[in-house]
């Protein structure tokens, strides 16, 4: 029984096998749906959006020196001043008395100094007696018709007199000295009798008043508070915190837009004028303060409103631009990477390999100072060498060995130079690729052409997050990949 059911089953299986093979050779594949966008012209502007607060370009916290009760109170809150116009005034009748008080005691200062100088005057005449006196003395001595006692009565009669004027000019130093100190308390008291007037240091608006009249202000270690003047609000300045990996884009003179709540539609335009190296660290975010100047003119900015900045730390004009996503974008499954072709393929229809061969034959040219013969020869070295990689990446086909060809570009570039160059213009060569600055970022963009995805190792510029720049490595006018859809049948 078994044996008669077995060839039936054999063939059973054999025909679903041939079934199903011929059903999956001929089953329809799968459809792509690739979204592409054209690489266009257009402005490209890379920003730092942050935000800060208005204030004025400088303010002065005026307070009194004095303690005392508010006498007169001339200035209010937004009132515009001027330089040495008076604020205020502290009662002065207590100062005033100590000035009139001082006053006096200069008077009887100088009186005293009139004295002592009429003592001097004096003692001069009595010395002057008293040497006469002594010299006729010795004289009738000398004579012989003199007596001693009589000479030195006439000695210490000079000598007291001598003693007397050097006292008298003492005393009249004393009341001399005595007579600038009454000076220097009298200036003192003048002094705060006119700090009793609190004026303005500068031209500006009064933005706060914390004193009203008949107050008592007292002035100990440090000057009371009472008024708050900010310069000429025509020009304020913005203080923006910037984040520490954004700082390095930003530098003086960059062009700033920024608007405030109050004015949502109104775009205000400033310059970047200071970055402050101070960092503050607030929750483990390390910022920097960037100072904006800004035209104020009509007066719409205040003091303390916050402003939205966007810091234009770059902006290029009429270059290649393509969307941002379409760096992103990278094949993906067996389907897509069966439309992978090679860029550096002679029988593609991307000519870039070529041109970047020629450029950097160029540069290789100026910089090495190389002959022709050299030159041919490096050429034809980089083409044996590129023909290498082009066989490497078609026996793999995928897109990973696409990301490694740069790579075995730069060794086998170094390659063909070494056996090519002399020792010297090898090392010179060395040399000059250490010292060449790091250049613009590098990316890989995929085009979608002739049913096929070409990959284009390209050059980037400034990026506004929506467009990025492309400096080199695609033409305008190409259609880079999007995005790419399988759609099953």
């Amino acid at each position: 029984m078994g044996k008669r059911w077995f060839p039936i089953l054999l063939v059973a299986l054999l025909a679903g096998g041939a079934a199903y093979y011929y059903f999956w050779l001929h089953r329809a594949a799968p459809k792509i749906d690739v979204q592409t966008a054209v690489a266009t012209r257009g402005d490209v502007r890379r920003v730092v959006a942050t935000s800060g607060t208005v204030r004025a370009l400088g303010t002065v916290e005026i307070g009194s020196q004095l303690s005392g009760n508010i006498g007169e109170l001339n200035a209010d809150f937004s009132s515009e001043v001027k330089a040495s116009q008076v604020l205020a005034r502290i009662e002065p009748s207590t100062f005033e008395a100590r000035v009139r008080e001082e006053e006096a005691g200069l008077a009887i200062a100088k009186a005293n100094v009139a004295l002592q100088e009429a003592t001097v005057q004096r003692a001069e005449a009595n010395l002057h007696k008293a040497e006469l006196d002594y010299s006729r003395a010795a004289e009738l001595v000398r004579k012989g018709v003199g007596a001693q006692a009589a000479l030195d009565t006439a000695t210490a009669a000079k000598e007291s007199a001598a003693a007397d004027l050097g006292m008298a000019k003492a005393q009249l130093e004393n009341a001399r000295a005595t007579l600038e100190q009454r000076q220097a308390t009298l200036d003192s008291a003048r002094i705060d009798l006119e700090r009793t007037y609190i004026r303005s240091p500068i031209d500006g608006v009064v933005i706060e008043r914390t004193v009203e009249a008949g107050q008592t202000v007292a002035a100990s270690m440090t000057a009371p508070k009472l008024f708050t003047i900010a310069q000429d609000l025509a020009r304020v300045q913005i203080d923006a915190q910037v984040d520490e990996a954004d700082i390095g884009q930003v530098a003086r003179d960059n062009d700033v837009s920024f608007t405030v709540d109050a004015y949502p539609d109104v775009t205000f335009k400033g310059k970047v004028e200071q970055v402050r190296l101070a960092p503050i660290t607030l929750t483990n975010v390390v910022t920097y303060t960037v100072v904006i100047a800004a035209d104020n003119t009509l007066g719409r900015l205040l003091p303390g409103m916050t402003a939205n900045v966007q810091i234009v730390t770059g902006e290029n004009k009429q270059v290649v631009v393509v969307p941002t996503e379409a760096l992103r974008y990278q094949p993906r499954g067996l389907v897509q990477a069966s439309l992978v072709r090679d860029t550096w393929s002679t029988a593609g229809v991307n000519p870039l390999a070529t041109d970047r061969r020629a450029r950097l034959l160029a540069r290789l040219k100026d910089e090495l100072e190389l002959g022709e013969d050299e030159l041919a020869r490096i050429n034809a070295g980089l083409e044996i060498e590129f023909a290498a990689i082009r066989s490497a990446a078609a026996a793999t086909g995928t897109a990973t060995a696409q990301e490694d060809m740069r790579e075995q570009a730069r060794l086998r570039i170094a390659k063909v130079l070494r056996s090519v160059l002399s020792p010297e213009k090898y090392k010179r060569y060395e040399e000059i690729q250490r010292q060449r600055p790091a250049g613009p970022r590098r990316g890989t963009l995929w085009t979608y052409e002739n049913g096929a995805l070409w990959p284009h190792e390209v050059r980037l510029g400034l990026s506004d997050g929506t467009l990025t720049e492309i400096r080199d490595g695609l033409p305008e006018g190409a259609n880079v990949v999007l995005r790419v859809r399988e759609i099953a049948q």
